[in-house]
C-alpha cells in the first residue's frame, strides 16, 4: 500500500502518526510511506531519525490575533497547495492521512479536491480548526473522545482513541525502570516534562519548588526543554532531594514508567501516554494552545479522576509542592487516580485505525472507485 502521511508542529501531532505507520508496518511489508510536513520542524527530524521518506510544503498556522500577517499566511498557503499538488502527483497514495494542525492542511486540502481517499484523526477533546476545515470532505474521520466538541459529519466519523507507539503498550515493570535509570527503588519519584517544546512556566515553578521540599523526601527526573536546562541543572545542584534535570529524554516508555506522579503539560499524545501507563497525573494546561484544547483534555482527566488540573497562572512553585506532598502522602489516591487513567486508555487506537486505512484503501481499489490522481 502506498500512504501519504502529513502531521507536524508538535509531538501531539506527530506521535500517534508514527504509532499507526509502525502498526501499518508490522502489517504490509510492502508498505510505502511518503511523509508531508515543514522543512525545519520536529517532523522533519523525527522522519530522519525513522527513516521514514519526507517531503517538504512551506505552510504556517493561521494568525488569528495578528491580522496584518494574514496575507502572508495565505499565500505561504497557496504554495504549500500548490507544491503538495506535485507531491500527490509523483507519489499517487491511495491514502492519505492528516493527524490535525495547521501543517496538514495543504496536502489534506489538494488531496480531497482531487478525489484522493482521506483519512483526518483528531487527537484533543476539541476539534481542532484544520480538522474543522477539512472534516466534510474527509472518508474518514476518527476521534480520540466520545464527547468530542465541534461540528462534524457523525455519519463517517468513530471514536477510536489516541494512539500511543508500541513501546508504551508493553511498557517495562516500574522497579526495573527506576534501575534503568538510576533511581532508587523504594524513594517516592516524580516526572516533570513539559512536553516537546518545553514549558517556561513548569520550569520556574519546578525551581521553585525544589527549595521547598524536604530534604530526602523524593527523587525528580526533569525533562525541561534546549531553553531552560542551564538554569534548571544549577537549581538542581543546590536542592535538598535528588534531581536529574536533562534537555531531552530519548527512551520516553522508560521514563514515564518509573514515576510515582507525572506531572506534565495536557497535550493529546501525553495524556494518551499518560492514560496507556495509568499514571496518576498533575495536568498544567498550556494556555496558549488553539482553541484552548490542552485545558478540555486536562479537564476529562480530572473528571474521571485520574488527574489534578493546575492551570498555567496558577502553578507557582508553592502550589505545586503543596499539591504534590498532598498526593505523595496519600498512596490509597494514588491508586485510585492511577485505575482511573486505565478507563481512559484505548491501547488498541493505532490497530483500529490501521483497519479503517486498509479497509478505505482496497475499497477505494475496487473497479471504478480509484480517482486519476
Amino acid at each position: 500500500m502506498r500512504l501519504m502521511v502529513t502531521a507536524g508542529g508538535t509531538g501531539g501531532h506527530i506521535s500517534p502518526a508514527v504509532a499507526v505507520i509502525e502498526e501499518l508496518q508490522q502489517r504490509d511489508p510492502r508498505l510505502v510511506v511518503r511523509w508531508v510536513g515543514r522543512r525545519k520542524g520536529l517532523e522533519a527530524r523525527m522522519c530522519e531519525t525513522l527513516s521514514i521518506p519526507f517531503r517538504s510544503v512551506p505552510v504556517e498556522g493561521w494568525p488569528r490575533a495578528h491580522a496584518w500577517r494574514k496575507p502572508w499566511a495565505a499565500a505561504k498557503l497557496a504554495a504549500g497547495a500548490a507544491l503538495a499538488l506535485a507531491h500527490i502527483r509523483r507519489f499517487r497514495p491511495q491514502v492519505v492521512l492528516g493527524m490535525g494542525g495547521y501543517v496538514s492542511v495543504p496536502l489534506m486540502w489538494v488531496a480531497q479536491r482531487l478525489g484522493a481517499p482521506t483519512v483526518l484523526h483528531e487527537q484533543n477533546k476539541r476539534l481542532g480548526l484544520a480538522n474543522r476545515i477539512l472534516a466534510k470532505r474527509a472518508h474518514r474521520l476518527l476521534l480520540s473522545y466520545p464527547e468530542t466538541i465541534g461540528e462534524f459529519p457523525r455519519e463517517r466519523s468513530r471514536v477510536v482513541g489516541n494512539p500511543v507507539r508500541a513501546g508504551f503498550s508493553r511498557a517495562p515493570d516500574p522497579a526495573a525502570a527506576r534501575a534503568k535509570l538510576g533511581f532508587e527503588p523504594d524513594r517516592p519519584l516524580v516526572l516533570f516534562v513539559g512536553g516537546s517544546q518545553g514549558a517556561r512556566t513548569l520550569n520556574q515553578a519546578v525551581t521553585e519548588s525544589l527549595q521547598l521540599l524536604e530534604p530526602g523526601t523524593v527523587q525528580i527526573l526533569w525533562m525541561t526543554g534546549g531553553a531552560d536546562v542551564a538554569e534548571a541543572r544549577l537549581a538542581a545542584e543546590a536542592a535538598p532531594v535528588a534531581v536529574h534535570a536533562v534537555a531531552f529524554i530519548d527512551d520516553m516508555v522508560t521514563a514515564c514508567t518509573a514515576p510515582d506522579i507525572i506531572v506534565s503539560r495536557a497535550g493529546a499524545s501525553s495524556t494518551a501516554e499518560i492514560a496507556t501507563l495509568g499514571k496518576p497525573s498533575l495536568l498544567v494546561p498550556y494556555p496558549y494552545a488553539a482553541d484552548n484544547h490542552q485545558e478540555e483534555n486536562a479537564r476529562a482527566f480530572e473528571a474521571a479522576g485520574a488527574a489534578i488540573v493546575l492551570k498555567d497562572d496558577q502553578c507557582s512553585g508553592t502550589r505545586l509542592t503543596q499539591v504534590l506532598k498532598g498526593l505523595l502522602d496519600d498512596r490509597s489516591r494514588l491508586e485510585h487516580m492511577a485505575a482511573a487513567a486505565r478507563t481512559l486508555a484505548k491501547p488498541g487506537a493505532a490497530e483500529t485505525i490501521a483497519d479503517e486505512i486498509l479497509a478505505l484503501a482496497f475499497e477505494e481499489a475496487r473497479p471504478g472507485n480509484r480517482p486519476a490522481l
